[in-house]
């Protein structure tokens, strides 16, 4: 992360000095550096906006972006990420100069390795904060022996963080969150015929009102075994 500059306050100095004596007056002792207020809640907010987008060629397969896209993507994402990287807690300092890393990359024009491990570690840091500490709505699902659970039992609309863990065979590596479109029919059975994408094992996403389905592939990329699914409701 750059490091924000700080302003060092001077003291204030007499606009006028009485002559008693031919020896200089001492120098006033400089105030302490005084470091800028965070604001968690922005920080909060900012992780949401940044979580909402996805870079161009995050798909390995598809064909390489263009620079201007990514160019065009790194513009869109700067602000939230500037209020991230003010606002975080020092404790994410790393994991935000990480990203910060990526945003340059992706400034000069370069396709992202979303999969990197550096990046994953410090998004999944970042999303562990929020889930932690901004206090929004949150999901903590575990995929079972392929049982995902526990269903939640309703969502308002807003920021959702969900935390996402998996234990015995099959095991299972994401959950996936998609929104049912309105006036048409789907549940939890309808998403078994088959897997979908990667993701993150934390994640934060907006959520409204409607009826969502909650997914998780289970197996081995790219052998599945079959997927596990629940049912929400957001009202």
């Amino acid at each position: 992360m750059i490091p924000r500059q700080l302003l060092l306050l001077a003291a204030a100095v007499p606009a006028a000095l009485a002559v008693s004596c031919s020896a200089a007056p001492a120098a006033a002792p400089s105030a302490a550096p005084v470091a800028p207020a965070r604001d968690a809640a922005a920080a909060c907010t900012a992780v949401v906006a940044l979580n909402a987008t996805i870079p161009p060629g995050a798909d390995p397969d598809a064909p390489a972006p263009a620079a201007a896209e990514m160019q065009a993507w790194a513009a869109g994402v700067a602000a939230p990420y500037a209020t991230l990287r003010d606002n975080a807690p020092a404790t994410l300092n790393d994991s935000v100069a990480a990203l910060g890393g990526v945003l340059d990359q992706a400034r000069r024009g370069q396709r992202i390795d979303v999969g990197d491990a550096q990046t994953t570690a410090a998004t999944t840091a970042i999303d562990a904060w929020v889930h932690d500490s901004c206090g929004f709505q949150t999901l903590d699902l575990t995929s079972s022996g392929g049982k995902l659970g526990p269903a939640p039992a309703g969502l308002r609309p807003g920021p959702v963080s969900i935390k996402f863990d998996s234990t015995g065979d099959p095991s299972a590596f994401v959950v996936l969150l998609a929104r049912v479109k309105d006036g048409q029919r789907a549940t939890a059975a309808d998403v078994d015929a088959g897997p979908t994408g990667p993701g993150p094992a934390y994640g934060t996403a907006t959520v409204t009102a409607g009826h969502y389905l909650l997914t998780s592939p289970l197996g081995t990329p790219p052998d599945f075994a079959g997927t596990a699914s629940l049912d929400v409701t957001v009202d």
